[in-house]
């Protein structure tokens, strides 16, 4: 069967759909050369309208439209469309090119029915015509220049060789048909078959896979670029040339090979001490800025534990003579746990920025988090006075697999965000929930806010908002606090609007496992 048709298909959805997508013009006649179908295309490249072909609805009514128009040039209407109707009325194929009043050409295909008429099918070649005599024309030019080349070439051959073997590079010229037809001693050296292809009339190409047998490229005048382009190559015999082609007004191409095997084993050793010096001056750099980001996190991070010291020394000292020893030992406990604490951030922090990989390894244990959340919230709240941190953890887990020094870190910091960044409004609500497998700590202000389209940065490092303008800070704190959150396979949220204040929440996993 040489084609497939599905019967159960609507045949006129299909025969609209094929004589409206194809780009050739379609016309069927019936035996009785009334016409059967006449596609847009068609009707555009006759230039008739639909109005024309329904007025004319038959084979000869279109035949006699053209002719009185002029389609077919000068003669009597009356003969040139009897002379078209008997040649239709052979129903024989066809296969001509008519060139229409206004240049268009067009190639006419018929082709028999089985059952009487014809299809017939018009292609616009009008453009292939004119690039194809545009392209004879080309072709006739360029044989007659490569003619008066090949000429002037011979005259000059034997001067240029004269001249070109006292040139210390090598100098290969390759004729436009890519062909080898001279070479100077100094080439003959680097490709010492080269003889061989100028009396057999061999391209460039195959001289150098003489050498090269490995390469592989295009046609010849397109390598310019490629495999066989300039730049340098070095040779079997560990040479190195830098090869540079031009290409000729007549279409020949130049080629020459400058020996720069010096050149490379001195820029080699230059190259290793640029490489040497780039080395100690990135390592220099990383070493500062670990420096720089230590001091940073250091002036952050200490400021709590230090409030916290300074606080309860000051308590000791003015009422040293009313403490209870029991009072004195509270008072000495949290001063132990916030030097502990910075002892720690200091063993952590330097760790983090000697890390090669950039990473903090966590130390995860069982951890009490409700109690932790109480611990953290109570020693902020006892060297801020002025603000009011109000606690719903109820809906916390009991406890929860993390680092507890790090988590209490990122609380800590929030938790103090909250109030640097709320001077006017005394109330932080710190609220604790878990669903899912997570549990999630929210810190909440009513500060100055952030700019919606400001969120997306506060996790940069140094970005700080607007906002903070006249507020102090560093920039790098929610930084950390989202390194150290991801690492624990969580998420920190920001939600803010500027005038209303903030909400940070932290999402961890109750049982954590450090990310990949």
């Amino acid at each position: 069967m040489a084609h497939y048709v599905n019967r159960e298909c609507d045949a006129w959805a299909l025969l609209e759909c094929l004589v409206s997508s194809v780009h050739q013009g379609i016309t069927v006649v019936d035996k009785d050369l009334n016409i059967d179908l006449f596609n847009h295309e068609a009707i555009r490249l006759l230039d008739l309208s639909a109005e024309i072909v329904a007025q004319t609805p038959t084979f000869e009514g279109l035949i006699r439209y053209n002719a009185e128009r002029g389609d077919y040039g000068p003669g009597d209407p009356d003969e040139q469309v009897a002379e078209r109707i008997a040649i239709a009325k052979k129903f024989e194929p066809h296969d001509f090119v008519r060139e229409r009043p206004d240049g268009t050409r067009l190639r006419i295909q018929g082709t028999p029915m089985s059952n009487g008429g014809f299809v017939t099918i018009y292609t616009d070649v009008t453009e292939e015509h004119r690039q194809k005599i545009e392209l004879e024309n080309a072709h006739e030019r360029l044989e007659g220049r490569l003619s008066e080349s090949s000429k002037e070439l011979n005259r000059s051959r034997n001067l240029l060789l004269n001249a070109i073997n006292a040139i210390s590079d090598g100098l290969g010229v390759a004729n436009p048909r890519g062909e080898i037809i001279l070479a100077n001693d100094k080439m003959r050296k680097i490709y010492p078959r080269i003889d061989e292809f100028i009396d057999s009339g061999g391209s460039a190409v195959d001289v150098i896979r003489t050498v090269f047998p490995d390469k592989t490229g295009r046609n010849f005048e397109n390598e310019d670029e490629g495999p066989f382009g300039d730049g340098e190559w070095r040779f079997p015999d560990g040479r190195w040339y830098k090869v540079t082609r031009t290409r000729a007004s007549d279409g020949s191409l130049i080629s020459v090979y400058s020996d720069v095997t010096s050149y490379k084993e001195q820029h080699a050793v230059l190259q290793s001490h640029t490489d040497e010096l780039i080395r100690h001056l990135r390592k220099e750099k990383k070493l500062t800025e670990m420096q720089r980001e230590f001091v940073s996190m250091a002036s952050h991070e200490f400021r709590t534990p230090l409030a916290i010291i300074d606080s309860n020394a000051q308590r000791m000292a003015r009422k040293i003579d009313k403490l209870e020893p029991t009072m004195v030992m509270d008072r000495i406990t949290n001063i132990r746990q916030s030097v502990e604490r910075m002892q720690y951030l200091i063993t952590r922090f330097l760790n983090f920025s000697q890390s090669q990989s950039g990473e903090v390894d966590l130390q995860s244990e069982d951890t009490a988090i409700r109690d932790l959340v109480e611990r953290v919230c109570k020693s902020i709240q006892s060297v801020n006075k002025d603000h009011d941190i109000h606690i719903n953890i109820s809906d916390l887990p009991e406890s929860a697999t993390l680092d507890p020094k790090l988590f209490e870190h990122c609380l800590n910091n929030i938790i103090s965000n909250a109030i640097k960044y709320s001077p006017e409004r005394k109330n932080i609500w710190v609220t604790g929930s878990q669903a899912d497998g997570n549990f999630q700590i929210s810190v909440r202000d009513e500060g100055v806010g952030i700019p919606s389209d400001e969120i997306p940065k506060v996790f940069n490092r140094y970005f700080r908002a607007s906002t903070s303008s006249g507020i102090a800070g560093t920039g790098i704190g929610l930084n950390m606090t989202e390194m150290i959150i991801q690492k624990h396979n969580g998420k920190v949220d920001v939600d803010s609007q500027v005038g209303e204040g903030t909400t940070v929440t932290m999402t961890l996993p109750t049982a954590v496992r450090a990310a990949a």
